[in-house]
């Protein structure tokens, strides 16, 4: 059963700076793939989840998101004042695939697959982008398979500022729509 949802982008053209990325911190389309139940005695029971992405508007900095965007702000307004901030690979926000997720028992059915292309069709079609950004652990053999035979290419610059950690082993990748 398919839910008919809004997938309109977030009202970030009209605006600039730091109201766009207000804006669109608080706006995110996310899918839920669902497997209906059936009790023994033939009615529907509750919807599990076996699939879920999102997709939002982000800075092209290479910068890994938290799911706070108030610590995304402090975190970049620190990098820019300690000059270890990495420019932008594009000038307005881009779209951004995060939290793709696919059940133990569901995957090997190219339900990833298809809701990645579920995501980049709502980017290019209704949300007029022409490319799309993902980060993907390059050690998770499944999700970088996945990303590579979708078309995503390694972008080559890594948010790695001193208190992140291991962030530079993560991939930043895009695909062109």
């Amino acid at each position: 059963r398919l839910r008919k949802a809004d997938v309109s982008p977030p009202p970030v053209s009209s605006v600039s700076g730091e109201e766009s990325h207000a804006i669109a911190a608080g706006s995110s389309v996310v899918l839920v793939l669902s497997a209906s139940k059936q009790g023994s005695d033939g009615t529907l029971m509750a919807d599990d989840p076996i699939a879920t992405v999102e997709l939002r508007l982000q800075p092209t900095d290479a910068k890994i998101p938290f799911s706070q965007p108030w610590l995304d702000k402090i975190e970049r307004k620190v990098a820019i004042r300690l000059g270890i901030d990495s420019l932008p690979k594009d000038k307005r926000l881009q779209p951004y695939l995060s939290n793709l997720c696919v059940a133990e028992n569901a995957r090997g059915r190219k339900i990833g697959k298809a809701l990645c292309r579920c995501v980049e069709s709502i980017a290019k079609n209704t949300w007029g982008y022409s490319k799309i950004y993902l980060h993907v652990d390059l050690e998770n053999d499944a999700a970088y398979n996945l990303y590579k035979s979708e078309g995503y290419r390694d972008v080559g610059s890594r948010w790695n500022p001193f208190w992140a950690g291991g962030a530079a082993e993560i991939g930043y990748f895009v695909k062109n729509l």
